[in-house]
């Protein structure tokens, strides 16, 4: 979706097929760079299946997306929040995969997700995933 008002792309947050929130990436030098519209604080998901890929924004989560058995789930930053811990607990494998600067934040959040996860897994990544085009 687009937000012509303030030059933004806009990524539907859902709770199943419900949508609760939205947030946007502003694509000019305008400030947040990131918006959140409203206050749910589920993370932005893209995909089906029993993995899920944590990742840092919805770019990166819709790469993830796009590859069979994968649901890419974006924290909007590098914090884990509550809700995001009870989101991730559905699933039955976790791998965290956040920009190679924050590779410290992804070694702490595996370790906090194992006691939601069975298995939680790091992926050490040496650039963002939203320049990868993982299907090919």
């Amino acid at each position: 979706m687009w937000d012509a008002k303030e030059e933004r792309a806009v990524f539907l947050v859902k709770d199943g097929n419900k949508i609760v929130d939205a947030t946007g990436r502003a694509l000019t030098k305008r400030q947040p760079k990131w918006k959140r519209y409203g206050s749910n604080s589920l993370p932005y998901t893209c995909g089906s299946g029993n993995v899920a890929v944590v990742v840092e924004d919805c770019v990166s989560a819709a790469v993830v997306g796009n590859v069979k058995s994968f649901v890419g789930v974006a924290l909007l930053g590098t914090s884990l929040q509550q809700t995001h811990k009870q989101y991730l607990a559905q699933f039955s494998t976790v791998l965290v995969a956040l920009d190679p600067d924050a590779s410290q934040k992804a070694l702490q959040h595996a370790k906090d997700l194992n006691n939601y996860v069975n298995e939680v897994k790091v992926i050490k990544l040496v650039d963002d995933l939203k320049y990868k085009n993982l299907t090919g």
